[in-house]
């Protein structure tokens, strides 16, 4: 996996991952899990913090099911992806309340604070210049609105410790990140050391990337992930534009309610809610 600090040549694999979002049935078909079930702690989430008769923008929303729900609790939403392959069925979901559109978080096609909402789901990790697409999220929040983020903290120690002890119990391995014991106690130690750096030593925020595993036959995993997606980073950044954050981490479960409010930046899962 090849790291860099900076997105410098973020342009040619943005158009790398919006031709194979375009065009990978195989992709389309790992989506299909995303159903009910699979977003419903995410679905709950935006609805615990959304203001009554908020207007929602729903960033990456793939097959679009998230703002259908969301629609369904009675929000005006508007979902969006880049793929149009995968919003094909999401159309016909489509009323008065509820719209998507096609197009790319860094070029957002809306107007500036014109939503009171703006959230995501599993979203953040796949971009390859996460500034320039905060900064679209920020533009076109209401003034008090608030933006929320979900997805996997790809530098949490935890999640390759989690891989390490699944491989120990005679399980598959993660794709890419944990397919052996060494791998996954590779990136522990890896992630180990990126929290404290990012946790005691940086006071801004530092976007890792990666190049993204774009194959013909997709495997899932975050694969084809162009960001080390951490909390830390998000925090920071929010702050530094005059966010308030209102949680940094939100647990399902008793274990995961214990780390969220004990250590948040260590929750294998992002869940932050920030307000403008």
């Amino acid at each position: 996996m090849i790291e860099t600090s900076m997105p410098k040549t973020s342009s040619s694999i943005r158009q790398r991952m919006r031709e194979f979002y375009e065009t990978s049935e195989t992709y389309k078909r790992l989506l299909a899990a995303h159903d009910e079930a699979y977003l419903r702690h995410y679905v709950e989430l935006v609805i615990r913090y959304a203001p009554p008769r908020s207007k929602i923008l729903d960033l990456g929303c793939g097959n679009g099911i998230s703002a259908r729900l969301l629609n369904q609790a009675d929000f005006d939403v508007v979902g969006t992806d880049i793929s149009p392959l995968f919003l094909e069925e999401a159309q016909d979901w489509e009323n008065p309340r509820l719209r998507y559109h096609v197009c790319d978080v860094m070029e957002l096609p809306f107007e500036s604070e014109s939503f009171d909402v703006i959230c995501s789901n599993e979203l953040v990790e796949h971009l390859p210049d996460v500034e320039t697409a905060l900064n679209e999220m920020i533009r076109v929040v209401c003034k008090g609105g608030r933006i929320v983020i979900s997805g996997p903290n790809l530098c949490s120690p935890l999640i390759p410790l989690l891989d390490w002890f699944s491989l120990m119990a005679g399980k598959p391995g993660r794709p890419v990140w944990g397919e052996t014991k060494r791998q996954a106690l590779q990136q522990f130690t890896r992630n180990c050391r990126l929290y404290l750096t990012k946790r005691f030593s940086t006071k801004s925020p530092h976007f890792i990337y990666r190049e993204p595993d774009l194959q013909a036959d997709a495997i899932g995993g975050d694969s084809d992930s162009a960001y080390y997606a951490s909390p830390m980073d998000l925090a920071q950044f929010f702050r530094s534009h005059g966010f308030t954050i209102i949680k940094k981490a939100v647990g399902f479960g008793v274990k995961g309610r214990i780390i969220a409010g004990t250590f948040p930046y260590l929750s294998p899962y992002i869940t932050m809610v920030v307000e403008k």
